[in-house]
């Protein structure tokens, strides 16, 4: 029997599930970011903010949250707690914003919303969290990996700004890019000293890591750079130790997609945003 189990704040939530958020911190990067900024500051929200648990006997199963406006944020799952959540939910919100988070969930949260509270839905973007997997080099092995540096900020700016305009993703944009280089967070794959591709972590602990910036000029294309850049980026983390690699894209974007097939990437969760109209 699932149980919803609700916190006041965003602090006593973190008190019982950070060490499951944790366990896979990027699967579940979310609620784990929400609930730390909610935690420090929640100032800039509305009230009443929403924490939860979905419980199995002791065991932590899933979580939902909102900070409003915000939509309300869910987890991965089990079939079993939607109905239940769905319920709880009706009890501090008459209307929410939407649901954001990983499919199906999500999506099955937002038509039992809309069932039984009227209205329609959006989805408003999509995502694919992939594994990077084992490292595997291509054809394209003369060249280097180097962190970007402030020598680099404008090659950062102007590619990252055109790799916001190829994908549609405004937020992974040149003033992103900058930001990563002084977070160490940034790379460039070089071939014979000039830079072929950019990558960008957005994720990066001891443990785990998340790509989502990898950006090749055009007349740079079908040579092999990014996913050799890829490559040799999965094999620095591996050997610092970060046992989880994975690259994070829209799934609109093909050249990401095929990417991730071409590095023997596998598809590890979906995500969504969906908003009420």
């Amino acid at each position: 029997m699932l149980t919803v189990r609700r916190y006041t704040h965003a602090r006593a939530f973190l008190d019982r599930a950070e060490p499951w958020l944790l366990d896979a911190e990027i699967e579940r990067a979310g609620p784990l970011s929400s609930a730390r900024q909610a935690s420090a500051d929640d100032s800039r929200y509305e009230r009443p903010m929403y924490w939860a648990t979905i419980e199995d006997g002791d065991n932590i199963v899933g979580c939902a949250y909102r900070t409003p406006p915000f939509r309300v944020g869910v987890s991965a799952l089990p079939k079993d707690a939607l109905a239940p959540l769905s319920l709880d939910l009706e009890k501090v919100y008459r209307h929410v914003s939407g649901f954001s988070g990983i499919d199906p969930a999500a999506s099955a949260l937002a038509d039992i919303w809309i069932a039984r509270h009227g209205g329609s839905s959006a989805i408003v973007s999509r995502s694919f969290l992939f594994s990077l997997g084992e490292p595997a080099h291509g054809v394209a092995a003369a060249g280097t990996l180097r962190g970007a540096n402030q020598r680099d900020t404008a090659l950062a700016k102007d590619w990252g700004d055109a790799a916001a305009k190829e994908s549609g993703i405004a937020a992974l944009d040149g003033n992103l890019c900058v930001r990563l280089i002084g977070a160490g967070q940034l790379w460039l794959y070089e071939v014979g000293g000039a830079p072929r591709c950019l990558l960008g972590l957005l994720h990066n602990t001891p443990r785990a890591a998340s790509l989502a910036v990898v950006y090749t000029p055009a007349a740079e294309r079908r040579r092999g750079h990014a996913r050799e850049g890829v490559a040799r980026l999965s094999t620095l983390l591996a050997e610092r130790g970060v046992a989880k690699r994975y690259f994070h894209f829209d799934p609109s974007n093909r050249a990401a997609q095929g990417l991730a097939q071409k590095i023997g990437g596998e598809l590890v969760q979906a995500g969504v945003d969906i908003d009420f109209r």
